[in-house]
């Protein structure tokens, strides 16, 4: 593993870890270096002895002058004055006086409940700037626990990490442990440097020189750093690395990687982003990926495991242009592309939307795209084939909530693009084969609507009178569910048939898939497709139960729920995709791998 030159310092501790965690562990490191600085040499102690002559200088008083310079004058006094003269004469000084140093560095770490999940994190770069620090300063390295007052570990490698991040206990510091420490401690010699690294709020041992005290940022969701050592506090806010990647590092970063599973491998090119969910097709088996390399790769998903998968479909990336949205129909990909000043609209069925067609960017005021290219917006199309039809529309959700539309067709000229503004505050939509289904909130009530392909105007089908923050659609036009997100972690479902509301919670930082009918072990009612906290798990909860349906030896990125046929992608951070039957316990419908190489395909 190559890592940059800044991080050749702790590339021992580096080297350890594979290179996914290397890096982010090493930024943080960088990060925190200023903060730690060197071992500095601790001031002279009083002495007794006195101090000798033991140097010589050009400059002092003559008393002091040598006596081999007295013999100079005595035999060549002009070559006396001319040394005097030039400052070449030499007199005794007094011996420097060398500076003690700490020999010993100590470190204390908090495993309590105080610091348990991200300031670990933390700890762990710590552990390792200490630890060099030690070794650049000539000094041993000492570390313990606070909650376990028993030794001091001199070990300061892969078992040492190791031992760090398995001591986490639910014990907080209590003055036992201080009491206990301090004892310790008293039997070290008097330049030990003694650091502790805890809580904000912690009550420090009696011999601390230095204490690091970590909490979570008020600001942000990083965490807040300082470092006081004598009478100077340095602070940082400190940026975490990704969800997956802490995690990572926080179970036990030197296991060695699971063997691969057999899968199914594609071109040079073909890798699938992981800033992408995947989407279904509104009709048909298939299901479109973006590429890493740009563009998206279309990929049928056969009716069985053991089915033989087809070649998948390539699409360049629009040049000059960003992927603005996506949909699929059969193994048909239309898509929206976005310049500076234009969309384009390509591939969409009928002649309206076809062919590549431009119309100029909508106002910021009713339309507004996301900033960078990584992101695609809901998109749907419905098209009304009737010779007096309302003809063929093209609907996005922009990133200010808004449903916006372009249509034309029957009600207006084949050769005008009419664009209108249609709704704002939506938090929902899905569309089938002939309807668009969208949920919109105030802020005090919620109400469904539904716009047919052959009707001019949207129907509102549903009222509630509370505010939701997003909903979810499951099922079919037949019988439709909604979930619905009334605060952080609480959802309630919805059977429009049966009018049965379910209240469901789920824990913080989980993810919200999808909704869909609970069937076999856990009854007919409706059940929410959870991405789990750990993102390792993919859970249906329903009311009362709660089974896992996925899991994953890597994080899952993304996860999309087809709500029509029941079947579930997900896309790991190893940029797998699997596709499998939410009821199936069976290997999955499909199982893509990562491109050899990367590149254009």
């Amino acid at each position: 593993m190559k890592l940059p030159a800044q991080l050749a310092p702790w590339s021992a501790w580096l080297a350890l870890l594979p290179a996914q965690l290397a890096a982010p562990l090493g930024a943080m490191l960088l990060r925190l270096q200023p903060l730690v600085g060197r071992m500095a040499g601790v001031a002279a102690c009083p002495d007794t002895i006195a101090t000798g002559a033991g140097s010589l200088a050009r400059r002092g008083q003559y008393q002091h002058l040598l006596l081999s310079e007295w013999a100079v004058l005595d035999a060549a006094p002009d070559e006396f004055i001319r040394r005097a003269a030039a400052n070449e004469l030499l007199f005794s000084a007094p011996e420097p006086q060398v500076q003690r140093r700490a020999h010993i560095c100590v470190a204390l770490f908090d495993a309590g409940p105080a610091q348990l999940g991200e300031p670990r994190l933390a700890q762990l770069a710590l552990f390792i700037l200490l630890a060099r620090r030690a070794q650049d300063g000539a000094a041993d390295f000492k570390w313990g626990i606070l909650q376990a007052p028993d030794r001091l570990h001199d070990n300061s490698g892969r078992d040492a990490l190791r031992s760090l991040l398995a001591a986490r206990t639910l014990e907080r510091v209590g003055a036992q442990h201080l009491d206990d420490w301090n004892w310790i401690l008293a039997g070290l010699e008097d330049e030990a440097e003694v650091w502790q690294v805890g809580a904000p709020d912690a009550v420090a041992t009696g011999l601390a020189s230095a204490h690091a005290a970590i909490g979570q940022s008020l600001f942000d969701s990083g965490l807040e750093v300082s470092i006081t050592q004598g009478r100077q506090t340095r602070r940082l806010q400190l940026e975490l690395p990704a969800p997956q990647v802490g995690a990572g590092l926080l179970r036990d970063p030197f296991k060695p990687p699971a063997p691969p599973r057999p899968r199914t491998e594609v071109g040079a090119g073909d890798t699938v982003s992981l800033l992408y969910a995947p989407r279904f097709a509104v009709s048909g088996a298939w299901i479109v990926a973006a590429r890493q390399a740009g563009g998206s790769v279309l990929h049928a998903v056969p009716n069985s495991a053991y089915a033989q998968t087809g070649k998948p479909r390539r699409y360049h990336p629009t040049p000059d242009a960003t992927e603005l949205g996506v949909v699929l129909f059969g193994k048909m990909l239309a898509r929206v592309a976005s310049s500076d000043t234009h969309l384009t609209f390509m591939r969409f069925p009928g002649q309206a939307f076809g062919p590549p067609r431009s119309v100029p960017l909508p106002p910021l005021a009713h339309f507004r795209v996301p900033p960078g290219p990584n992101r695609w917006l809901p998109t749907f199309f419905l098209i009304d084939h009737a010779r007096t039809g309302v003809g063929a529309r093209v609907f996005m959700i922009d990133v200010d909530n808004r449903l916006v539309c372009w249509s034309t067709g029957i009600a207006h000229s084949m050769h005008e693009v009419r664009f209108d503004p249609l709704a704002d505050k939506v938090v929902g939509a899905i569309q089938t084969d002939n309807m668009l289904l969208y949920a919109r909130s105030d802020g005090k009530h919620t109400t469904i609507h539904s716009l047919a392909a052959n009707a001019a105007q949207a129907e509102t089908i549903g009222e509630y009178e509370f505010a939701v923050l997003q909903v979810r659609f499951g099922g079919t036009q037949d019988g439709w569910l909604y979930a619905m997100q009334l605060s952080v972690g609480e959802w309630r479902l919805i059977d429009r048939q049966a009018t049965r509301h379910t209240r469901i919670l789920v824990p913080h930082g989980a993810n919200v898939i999808g909704v869909t009918r609970a069937v076999h072990q856990t009854g007919h009612g409706p059940a929410l497709l959870v991405l789990a906290v750990d993102r390792l798990t993919l859970e249906l909860f329903s009311k009362g139960d709660k089974r896992v349906i996925v899991r994953s030896d890597a994080p899952i990125a993304q996860a999309t729920l087809d709500p029509s046929s029941d079947r579930l992608c997900w896309l790991t951070g190893a940029h797998e995709l699997c596709v499998m039957n939410v009821y199936d316990s069976g290997p999955p419908l499909l199982r893509v791998g990562p491109a050899h190489q990367a590149g254009g395909a």
